[in-house]
């Protein structure tokens, strides 16, 4: 008899003593695989918090997770219901169908118990909008009733509407005909009795009082977590937490699978791993699962596999991480400690609070500025600078990656991502408030004939170039042979590559100085950086064309007259 019960060695090693946190860790078909060898399978699956089983389920996928729904408990089956079955505030009748199905094969006998216990309104709602019900009648016989029809007890005829819910309501039908005639006999009956509209909303209401002790609060409460909160006033006043105790450990199991998604070495991430008190890394690691439901139910996202959920712990992570540097400057020591004495959704919004200030800053001088008075659009800002300021005119700010990763647009990962829109802003504001005192005249720069948009660098450049040449001064574009002399000119004669003349640029600083009326030293004191990068530019993009060779068509830092 021991022979028979006898685990290897190995799995004696491994399996009884085999984790929440280490199962997750696994690929979901090797996950599958542990539980299925494991002596207490139910156990294990049943050790897993509620957010945990669903992930694992969507990693292994429903089809495949059959034995897994299995062992799982009705909490575990109930979350996943509330998950699976809606789109926003509204039921999708195919997932219910579909889901349906699933807990059906995965546990007949347990399903049609609890079924018919806790969501006897979804199943007749179900019925209801997919099954049409004769009752016979003395004089009827069978031949009045088409093939499309069945029964099961000679009494009740039962016709199907939709092929594709087939399989399931017939299965279901059966078995609960099977299982308790009287309670077949019931729920058919009820059916007339169903107002459709009203079981919905009532199912509906239900489902949002569970989810919202897991953190999917209603959409005016989710959105909270982005509300502005100001980091001293969070400092100054007393943290509302609950003492976490030895007798006040949580009544279920603490979900891991977002934690385990925490991978960027960023100051939230070293803060966490200062803290030693079990006690505390569950009461964080609760806070933080709940978080992001909250993110979750804010954004208005259906998230439904790891990619996903990867995107709402980074956007987590980020702005936790800005947070905690904006009170802390950074250190970590300090970061443990406010992990220890606030909850993690104040510290997030301290960290959104630092994106939105930004945010609001470049609204208020957008309202004001030169550019948009003058009906120019954001792309007057070239590529990457009109990139920026796009992601902070979104509802909710984000950060421009340009061409450096998948998408353009992304969430701020830290305190360093803010600062330097932050400090491209700045440059913006100050390009603008010059371009307003070189042009304090209406300058009429619109419309203009030229190959290229109107940018705030060709802007400046073609009119200095034209004020270099003698042109008129309401010139805004120039002709291809004018450019060519200006190059000419604005050119090193013995490098090669071209390298701009020093004199051509104190030149243009001499013509900036006259046009705004503002000392050399103001402007190099806001802008020297930015113009040093302006000549640079023209070096890397027109150093090694010959002048015979510049085609006017491709040049975007000259307005060229076609």
């Amino acid at each position: 008899m021991k022979e028979l019960t006898r685990q290897p060695p190995e799995k004696q090693q491994i399996l009884p003593s085999l984790s929440p946190k280490e199962l997750l860790r696994l690929p979901g078909k090797k996950a599958l695989e542990l539980i299925l060898e494991s002596p207490r399978p139910v156990t294990l699956v049943q050790s897993l918090a509620d957010e945990d089983l669903f992930w694992l389920v969507q990693e292994v996928g429903p089809e495949d997770a059959l034995p897994i729904l299995s062992f799982a408990s009705n909490d575990q089956w109930q979350y996943l219901l509330d998950l699976e079955l809606w789109a926003k505030d509204r039921l999708e009748i195919d997932s219910v169908n579909r889901w349906l199905g699933f807990l059906l094969k995965a546990d007949p006998e347990r399903f049609l118990i609890w079924g018919l216990r806790e969501h006897i309104e979804l199943i007749e709602l179900h019925l209801f909008k997919n099954i049409e019900v004769r009752i016979k009648k003395e004089d009827e016989s069978l031949s009045d009733f088409d093939e499309s029809f069945f029964t099961l007890d000679g009494v009740f005829f039962i016709r199907i509407l939709h092929e594709k819910y087939h399989e399931t309501i017939r299965q279901f039908l059966d078995r609960l005909a099977e299982h308790d005639l009287n309670q077949f006999h019931k729920v058919l009956l009820e059916l007339a009795a169903v107002l459709p509209a009203e079981v919905e909303e009532n199912i509906y209401r239900l489902r949002n009082v569970r989810l919202a002790e897991k953190g999917f609060l209603p959409f005016e409460e989710a959105v909270g977590i982005y509300q502005y909160l100001n980091p001293q006033s969070l400092l100054e006043k007393e943290p509302q937490l609950r003492k976490v105790t030895h007798e006040q450990q949580p009544p279920k199991p603490v979900p891991v699978s977002t934690s385990l998604l925490i991978q960027d070495q960023d100051l939230f991430y070293m803060s966490l791993k200062r803290i030693e008190d079990g006690h505390i890394l569950e009461r964080l690691q609760m806070e933080f699962a709940a978080m992001c439901n909250q993110i979750i139910s804010a954004d208005g996202f259906v998230v439904r596999d790891k990619d996903g959920l990867t995107g709402v712990v980074r956007k987590a992570c980020g702005y936790l991480s800005a947070g905690l540097e904006k009170m802390t400057g950074g250190d970590p020591q300090k970061a443990t400690g406010l992990l220890k004495r606030f909850p993690l959704h104040q510290i997030f919004r301290v960290g959104y609070g630092a994106a939105l200030e930004l945010k609001w800053r470049a609204e208020k001088w957008l309202r004001g500025s030169w550019f948009a008075g003058h009906g120019f659009g954001l792309s007057f800002w070239d590529d990457n600078w009109a990139g920026i300021l796009e992601g902070l005119f979104k509802k909710r700010p984000v950060f421009y990656t340009g061409f450096s990763e998948v998408e353009p647009y992304r969430e701020f990962k830290s305190l360093e991502d803010i600062t330097y829109c932050d400090k491209v802003l700045d440059q913006v504001i100050s390009i603008d408030h010059l371009l307003s005192l070189v042009f304090a005249r209406p300058p009429g720069v619109h419309p203009i004939r030229s190959y290229q948009p109107v940018t705030y660098k060709n802007l400046f450049l073609t009119c200095w170039a034209g004020h270099h040449l003698g042109l008129p001064e309401e010139t805004r574009s120039i002709a291809a042979e004018d450019l060519r002399t200006f190059f000419a000119d604005l050119w090193m004669k013995e490098a090669r590559p071209y390298r701009v003349d020093i004199r051509m640029k104190q030149a243009f600083l001499d013509w900036l100085q006259i046009r705004s009326e503002r000392p050399i030293s103001e402007i190099l004191g806001r802008l020297g950086k930015t113009l040093d990068h302006l000549f640079e530019e023209l070096e890397r993009e027109y150093g090694r064309v010959s002048l015979e060779d510049l085609d006017p068509r491709y040049i975007k830092h000259f307005l060229v007259t076609p």
